[in-house]
């Protein structure tokens, strides 16, 4: 499961229809910056990866979050509630 951190700096990103995740490597960190396109517009909520490997080790579940996020409407989105 992702960390709170990480449930934070993504609930920081617009509610979009469509969610496309990729890393892009940073030569002055020397990491990967999670990019994630949201209906077309790019973010980059400031989660990093050593290697493009561990990205998609969490690829899965934060594309999970991102859209149950996204159904939760009116929700905060906190994370410690029943809907997620």
């Amino acid at each position: 499961m992702i960390d709170d951190l990480t449930r934070s700096l993504l609930d920081t990103l617009p509610r979009g229809g469509r969610y496309d995740l990729s890393v892009v490597h940073d030569a002055e960190t020397a990491m990967h910056a999670l990019t994630i396109r949201v209906d077309g517009e790019e973010h980059r909520p400031g989660i990093g990866y050593e290697t493009p490997e561990q990205f998609e080790y969490d690829r899965e579940q934060i594309a999970n979050y991102l859209v149950t996020r996204k159904q939760r409407g009116g929700c905060g989105g906190c994370g410690s509630c029943s809907c997620g």
